[in-house]
């Protein structure tokens, strides 16, 4: 399920949108926030702990895990928002790496917290846990999602902050075209990640191997062998395919799996893997992850250019834009990954038989903790199982090669819905562009360039907040105060007194003896001050 990922992901992007916003007396709440953890973790989770302990009452176990994620992830975003940290005890190198280090820091917190409060946590669900487990091994076991997840989001900052640098929007522009090469990247990377997330061994048993052996032949889809996923003892029947290559692409299985599961079913299950790969899922989840970013490059570049009085440059602003990327991103993404899981069953059912793939799901449905009731079916990445079951069992059986036709068709439109994206998304990022280059000539003090630059704009652009801004950084840098004053006053409310261009013109004497008050608001105008 997506709610795996979603506090993890408010963490990220929360780290980065609401560090040092509030700045309230940084250092003394830091001293406060630190002793109320120690003052949690030391005191008052072992004394809950103890009291549930004994009356023997068992509280449900995901919603005290999902409480107590939400509760760790708004306690560090307010660390983060009330003190920041990190500008105020490396403010050198939070200038090079704004958003990187603050979320090591989120890292380093989330594991540092975590791990006490899971050991308490051991304590409180040991009776219904598996005598085999561990306190470290139910600690392992919970930290498995969260390296599958910060690798490839750590990563996506660091390009983003090596990135950065002149006009906001032009990072997004240099991000448009990192995209594509970072997803490849990282699925290509995926099945190093599995294997270090879950431990993964390699596969000891030939008779397993001679049924994947047989299986991804019949489903045309090469694999490099099985991987055995490693649980840490939690009773996990799963399995996952990963990998673009054929010769990096593994099954995974666990070994509650093999365990639970008649080898007729265990064999649905993985003709199940296989099918995501022959009706090519991942590379359609790679098209829809493009397709997002372009999406909301193109509203971002649309906002600066047409309308930049919305541009979300503000804590509010970013804020809405957050909770409406994860809005979108939760309904569009699970509707497709529910679409795949259809698909995947009825090539499943085709391989094997509808019979067999029913009562591997039947044995499924009656090992594993339905989802949440407060969860809707919209937002769940897998439908429920009863209507997988029906469907396997009523529906109209579909050939492997319509099934094929299909997945070809989403790809297709995918792609070409990418493509299309793409082309439209030009028409803001050349004007874009356009000021980012008028933006570099005046940062670089080339004033015939500039000016060169400037003449070639049209005359809406030219009363653009961003370029009225750098065009009285021009008439700053001449000290033409009166010219400046003029740029300021347009850009602040909007009034036009002179035409902008005069600043290129020849300078006369300049006004030395302009107002200081006038000077203050000129430079804070034009984000000078």
């Amino acid at each position: 399920m997506i709610s795996m990922f979603l506090h993890l992901l408010v963490l990220a992007y929360g780290t980065v949108t609401f560090a040092g916003t509030l700045n309230v007396a940084p250092v003394s709440f830091m001293v406060v926030w630190g002793y109320l953890t120690l003052l949690i973790l030391v005191h008052w989770l072992p004394d809950y702990v103890d009291a549930e302990v004994a009356i023997t009452r068992i509280p449900s176990f995901l919603k005290t895990q999902e409480v107590f994620q939400w509760s760790l992830v708004v306690w560090i975003l307010l660390l983060q928002a009330a003190a920041d940290p990190v500008a105020l005890s490396l403010p050198a190198a939070a200038q090079y790496l704004p958003q990187t280090l603050p979320m090591l820091l989120s890292l380093a917190l989330y594991i540092a917290l975590a791990k006490p409060a899971f050991f308490e946590f051991y304590r409180l669900f040991r009776p219904v846990l598996d005598l085999k487990q561990t306190a470290a091994d139910f600690f392992r076991a919970r930290m498995t999602v969260p390296i599958l997840f910060f690798p490839p989001i750590m990563l996506w900052m660091l390009i983003e902050d090596i990135s950065s640098g002149g006009i906001k929007a032009l990072t997004e522009i240099r991000l448009m075209a990192a995209a594509p090469l970072f997803f490849i990247i990282l699925y290509l990377m995926a099945p190093k990640l599995f294997n270090w997330a879950w431990k993964a061994e390699d596969n000891d048993n030939p008779e397993l191997e001679e049924m994947l052996k047989r299986l991804s032949e019949k489903a045309e889809s090469k694999v490099a062998g099985v991987k055995i996923w490693n649980t840490f003892n939690e009773p996990v029947p799963n399995a996952a395919v990963a990998g673009l290559l054929p010769r990096y692409r593994f099954v995974y299985i666990t070994r509650y799996l093999l365990g639970m599961f008649s080898p007729q079913q265990v064999e649905g299950v993985v003709a199940h893997e296989l099918a995501h790969l022959r009706l090519g899922h991942v590379t359609s989840y790679m098209f829809y992850s493009l397709n997002l970013i372009l999406i909301s490059i193109f509203c971002k570049l649309s906002l600066l250019l047409y309308f930049p009085q919305y541009y979300p440059d503000s804590t509010l602003y970013t804020t809405v834009e957050l909770l409406l990327f994860i809005a979108v991103f939760s309904v569009t993404f699970t509707a497709l990954a529910r679409h795949c899981e259809f698909e995947a069953d009825s090539f499943a059912s085709e391989v094997t038989s509808p019979e067999i793939f029913a009562s591997t799901l039947e044995t499924l449905n009656s090992i594993i903790l339905p989802p949440p009731s407060i969860i809707p079916d919209w937002l769940l990445t897998h439908p429920q199982i009863q209507d997988r079951i029906a469907r396997v069992r009523n529906e109209a059986r579909h050939k492997i090669v319509d099934l094929k036709r299909h997945a070809s068709r989403l790809r297709l439109t995918m792609l070409v819905s990418g493509l299309a994206m793409l082309l439209v998304t030009a028409i803001p990022a050349s004007g874009v562009n356009k000021i980012s280059k008028y933006h570099e000539a005046v940062k670089a003090g080339n004033g015939m360039l500039a000016g060169e630059l400037h003449r070639s704009l049209p005359d809406w652009l030219k009363a653009h907040p961003l370029v009225l801004q750098e065009t009285g950084k021009m008439a700053v840098n001449s000290q033409r105060w009166v010219l400046a004053a003029a740029v300021a006053a347009e850009a602040e409310w909007n009034i036009r007194l002179i035409d902008s261009s005069q600043v290129f013109h020849h300078p006369g004497s300049p006004e030395v003896t302009f107002d200081f008050e006038i000077v203050k608001f000129v430079l804070k105008s034009l984000d000078l001050w």
